[in-house]
């Protein structure tokens, strides 16, 4: 934070602009909207008139979201220098990882070089990776040793190391995935002593969100073996910290796995049947850490990042309803979209 009258605008605008999360209600009201009063809503002012395909529609709607999200993100920035303003860029460089994994799955499987290009999304150049040269590189090793040379480096070298020793898609991505998180937790050690508690809070909760679903998944849908599962792991979870995930990569179905956690604050795990009910508990969890830290936060830096975390949140959703619209979807198979968004994926 640069000033206390920075701090004071960065509460502020993180204020105003929580007016825009959506409640309950809002989803309903949504889900009743048309395509086009839903288009001017959210500034894709004509999509649903242009002759296009579904599939490039669709990619429009994420594009605009996105684009969206980082205006908010540029207006928070703002009065931020130094490590508080470091870690909201980092956060949000995990939408240029989507294109990073766009990149790959297309040398991958030897995509035409448009077709790849026209699947990356545009981002502000402060997160943007150099796509053309990237584009232009052979292969995937190659792709990776000039990603070293960007500000993405920590997550290349890893993920290059991954992929000459198992030369496969599903360890790169996880790879990915786990060093992007690692940044983030780092990143949040490092703010200044007046955020770091409530970073570390925030940060911590959403690190669980991602754990604790991506473990169960890993080791009784892929069958990953304890110790592959627990490399993939995040560090620094709020309340599953790392003796508690070596206990977890160890057990043998879900029902055990839920017996070894402890309670956690406001999410009774006990009842639950699937891994898909665990990940919607961990997320309305996550979600009711980013409501209290937005409203109850000493620090700025931690409010915005909460803001931006729960607009994203939203944005699935809207994006789900309007994305069912395009596809000319029934009601009923769009509110079941929604309800089960946002999804813990892969970043």
């Amino acid at each position: 934070m640069t000033s206390s009258n920075g701090q004071t605008y960065l509460k502020t605008r993180a204020a105003v602009m929580s007016g825009q999360l959506l409640e309950a209600h809002d989803i309903d009201t949504l889900l009743q909207t048309s395509l086009p009063q839903l288009e001017q809503q959210y500034g894709l002012q004509g999509l649903s008139e242009q002759r296009i395909d579904e599939v490039t529609q669709t990619r429009l709607v994420e594009r605009g979201l996105i684009n969206t999200l980082m205006n908010e993100l540029s207006i928070l920035l703002r009065p931020l220098g130094g490590r508080a303003r470091e870690s909201l860029v980092y956060w949000s460089r995990k939408f240029e990882l989507y294109n990073l994994k766009a990149l790959i799955r297309g040398k991958l499987n030897n995509q035409p070089y448009d077709e790849i290009r026209e699947s990356l999304h545009l981002l502000p150049a402060l997160i943007s990776l150099p796509h053309e040269q990237l584009l232009r590189t052979e292969n995937v090793p190659e792709l990776l040793r000039q990603l070293e040379q960007t500000a993405y480096q920590g997550i290349a070298r890893q993920a290059r190391q991954v992929y000459e020793e198992k030369n496969e898609s599903f360890s790169l991505d996880a790879t990915i995935d786990q060093r992007y998180f690692t940044g983030l937790v780092k990143r949040a050690r490092s703010c200044e002593d007046q955020d770091q508690p409530a970073m570390l809070k925030l940060v911590g909760t959403l690190v669980d969100r991602q754990n604790l679903p991506w473990l169960l998944r890993y080791r009784f849908n892929y069958r990953l073996s304890p110790t592959e599962t627990y490399y993939l792991m995040i560090g620094s979870g709020r309340h599953i910290p790392v003796d508690l995930l070596k206990q977890l990569v160890n057990t043998q179905d879900l029902q055990q796995a839920l017996e070894v956690l402890p309670s956690l604050p406001g999410c009774d795990l006990t009842d639950k049947h699937s891994i898909m009910q665990v990940e919607l508990a961990m997320n309305e969890l996550l979600v009711r850490e980013c409501r209290s830290c937005l409203k109850f936060s000493r620090s700025a830096v931690a409010r915005s990042l909460a803001y931006l975390m729960l607009r994203e949140l939203d944005l699935k959703q809207v994006f789900a309803i309007i994305q069912g619209r395009v596809m000319k979807l029934d009601d009923s198979l769009i509110r079941q979209a929604v309800d089960r968004q946002p999804e813990v994926v892969h970043v």
